[in-house]
């Protein structure tokens, strides 16, 4: 097993916090969106169409388009999520593959990693 570091958190959780901030806004305003609740939403479709909801192809691409960056959001909340409770366990920063530390670097371009480059390209490819 590889030697651990000891690792300074304190700015990863802030970015960490921060991108959960982040991601959680764009999730409600996702979801506020596909159920009719947005104010803007509702008002620039009123104005480009006859009805409300214009026209239903449209409206339903949309609808879909909303629900896969939604899923996608969610995906990376969860990523956002798990990093955080790694900070609390105290594992941040260590691959779970292989349990060698994630360089410093990967963490600050991408603060919900959990597995070092190598690991990573190895099982995505």
């Amino acid at each position: 097993m590889a030697q651990k570091r000891k690792l300074n958190t304190k700015q990863f959780k802030k970015a960490l916090d921060e991108e959960k901030a982040r991601l959680e806004a764009h999730i409600k305003r996702l979801e506020d969106r596909a159920s009719g609740r947005d104010p803007l939403n509702r008002d620039v479709a009123a104005r480009d169409f006859d009805e409300l909801g214009g026209d239903a192809a449209l409206d339903t691409a949309e609808r879909g388009q909303a629900a896969a960056i939604g899923d996608n959001f969610r995906e990376l909340l969860t990523a956002v999520n798990n990093a955080l409770d790694k900070i609390q366990e105290g594992t941040y920063g260590t691959c779970d593959r292989c349990g060698k530390n994630i360089p410093k670097s990967r963490l600050e371009f991408l603060p919900y990693a959990t597995m070092c480059a190598k690991c990573r390209k190895e099982l995505s490819g």
